[in-house]
C-alpha cells in the first residue's frame, strides 16, 4: 500500500534564517525533483517553497522518511539532528488535510491571502511538468484547488487588502509619511506588484524598477511611467530613492552592504532566501523589514478573517470526506465487479424478454445457446476495457478515466460536476 507523506516547515515551526537555508531554486527545481523521486521507494513528488514554507509532499511504497530528512540535511547544509526540530511530518489524510489547507490559506502568515493558491499550482505544475506526479498527487492536488475554490466562494476570508505585501506596507507606512517619497522595485513578482499598487495608492512615487528581463516589467513601466534598469545599477539608484521592496528568487543577497548610502532608507525585503546582505540591517540610518517582522502586523489585522476560517476549517473536512469517499470508489476489484453486475443484470433482462416474446416458438435447446452466446459476447466485450482500468488508476489521468466509466455504467453517487475531480480550475 503506497504511503502519502508530507515533510516540511513553515513560518510557525521555524525562523526565517532556516527556511532561506531550506529553500529550493526555482531555476533548478528539475534535478531536485527528480533526485527527490530517484530515492529508493519514492514514486512520486512535489516541492513547495515560498518566502513563508518548504514542504516536500510524495508517494512512497515503505517508509524513507529518514532519507528525505537526510536530502534536506544535505542539500541545506543544516545538521540533521538540529533541522529535524523545525520540521513537522503529516502521513495520508492529516498531509492531504494539510495540503487543502495550505490551498486554501488557512494555514498561511496571512490568513486568507490569495498569493498562496498560485504558488501551489505553480508547485504542481512543475512536478507535472518534470515527471514527477502521479495519479495519487494528481488526485490530491485538483481536490485541493477545488477546496479552496469552495472556501473561497463560501466565506469572506479573503475579503480586504490582507496580504504579507499589504502587512509589509502598514509597517512602512507606521516608519515614515509615504506622500512623495520614492519608491525602487526589485522583481516582478506578484508581491511586487501588489505592494506597489499599496505604495502608489498612499501617495508615494514609483520612481524605478530592476528586474532581469524587461519585458516582463513592461506592463509596470507603462502604468507607473517609470524606466526598467538592470542589477548593476542597484547601487547607484538606492542613492536616489527612499524605500525600496524588493522579492526576487536569487539564491544570495543582491543588495550589499558596500551598496548602502549614507542617508535614511527603508528596504522591505519580502523574498526568501533574503534579498539583502545580513548586517544592512544595523547600519545607521537603514531600517530593514523582513518577513518574519510582519507577525505582529499581521495579528492586528486577521481577527475577522480568523471567524471565516473558522467556517473554511468545516468546508475543509467536507471536502476532506468527499475525497475519502472518492478514493474508496477507486477500488479496482469494486469496480470491475459493480460493471460486470450491472452487464449481467441488462443481459437478464433481455433474456427474459427474449424469452417472453418467442414463448412456445423456441425450444430449451435453443433458449440455452441463446444464453451461452450472450454470455460469451459480453465476458468478450467487457474483457479488455475491464483489463484496462487497472492500468488507468497508475495513470497520471487515472482518476477522470475510471470516474467517466463509473458514470457511463451508473455507477457513481456523485452528483458534482465531473470536471471538479480533474481540473485546477474547477
Amino acid at each position: 500500500m503506497n504511503n502519502i507523506v508530507l515533510i516540511g516547515t513553515n513560518h510557525n515551526s521555524s525562523p526565517q534564517h532556516i527556511r532561506e537555508r531550506l529553500a529550493f531554486d526555482n531555476n533548478k527545481l528539475d534535478r531536485y525533483l527528480k533526485e527527490l523521486r530517484s530515492i529508493d521507494g519514492v514514486s512520486e513528488v512535489m516541492i513547495i517553497s515560498t518566502c513563508n514554507r518548504v514542504e516536500v509532499l510524495y508517494v512512497s511504497s515503505f517508509n524513507v522518511k529518514d532519507r528525505i530528512v537526510d536530502y534536506l540535511s544535505e542539500y541545506s547544509g543544516i545538521d540533521k539532528e538540529e533541522l529535524k526540530g523545525y520540521l513537522y511530518v503529516k502521513e495520508n489524510l492529516d498531509a492531504v488535510r494539510h495540503i487543502f489547507r495550505v490551498a486554501s490559506s488557512l494555514d498561511s502568515m496571512v490568513v486568507g491571502e490569495p498569493q498562496i493558491l498560485g504558488q501551489i499550482k505553480d508547485a504542481y505544475r512543475w512536478s507535472v511538468e518534470f515527471l514527477t506526479s502521479g495519479a495519487t498527487i494528481n488526485r490530491i492536488m485538483r481536490r485541493a484547488f477545488h477546496a479552496a475554490k469552495v472556501v473561497k466562494a463560501n466565506t469572506d476570508i479573503s475579503k480586504g487588502a490582507v496580504s504579507v505585501a499589504y502587512a509589509g506596507f502598514l509597517s512602512v507606512n507606521k516608519l515614515v509619511n509615504l506622500e512623495g517619497k520614492k519608491v525602487l522595485s526589485i522583481g516582478s513578482g506578484e508581491m511586487n506588484r501588489l505592494a506597489l499598487e499599496y505604495f502608489s495608492k498612499h501617495g508615494a512615487k514609483i520612481y524605478a524598477l530592476i528586474n532581469r528581463t524587461k519585458e516582463n516589467v513592461k506592463d509596470l513601466c507603462e502604468k507607473y511611467n517609470v524606466a526598467v534598469y538592470d542589477f548593476c545599477k542597484i547601487k547607484e539608484l538606492l542613492n536616489e530613492v527612499d524605500i525600496v521592496i524588493t522579492a526576487t528568487s536569487a539564491k544570495n543577497p543582491i543588495i550589499k552592504k558596500d551598496d548602502i548610502p549614507n542617508r535614511n532608507l527603508i528596504i522591505l525585503d519580502l523574498a526568501l532566501p533574503r534579498d539583502t546582505q545580513k548586517g544592512v540591517e544595523n547600519l545607521e540610518n537603514v531600517v530593514v523589514i523582513f518577513v518574519d517582522d510582519l507577525k505582529g502586523v499581521v495579528d492586528e489585522t486577521l481577527k475577522e478573517r480568523k471567524k471565516q476560517a473558522q467556517i473554511a476549517e468545516k468546508i475543509i473536512e467536507d471536502e476532506l470526506r468527499a475525497y475519502q469517499e472518492y478514493v474508496e470508489s477507486l477500488d479496482y476489484d469494486e469496480v470491475i465487479k459493480q460493471i460486470r453486475l450491472t452487464a449481467e443484470r441488462i443481459r437478464k433482462l433481455e433474456m427474459y424478454r427474449f424469452q417472453k416474446m418467442y414463448k412456445n416458438k423456441l425450444n430449451d435447446d435453443i433458449i440455452d445457446g441463446v444464453d451461452k452466446l450472450t454470455k460469451s459476447l459480453l465476458s468478450k466485450v467487457l474483457h479488455e476495457p475491464t483489463m484496462n482500468i487497472k492500468q488507468f488508476l497508475n495513470h497520471p489521468e487515472g482518476d477522470l478515466y475510471i470516474e467517466l466509466l463509473r458514470r457511463l455504467f451508473g455507477l457513481s453517487k456523485s452528483k458534482r460536476d465531473v470536471r471538479c475531480f480533474f481540473s485546477e480550475n474547477n
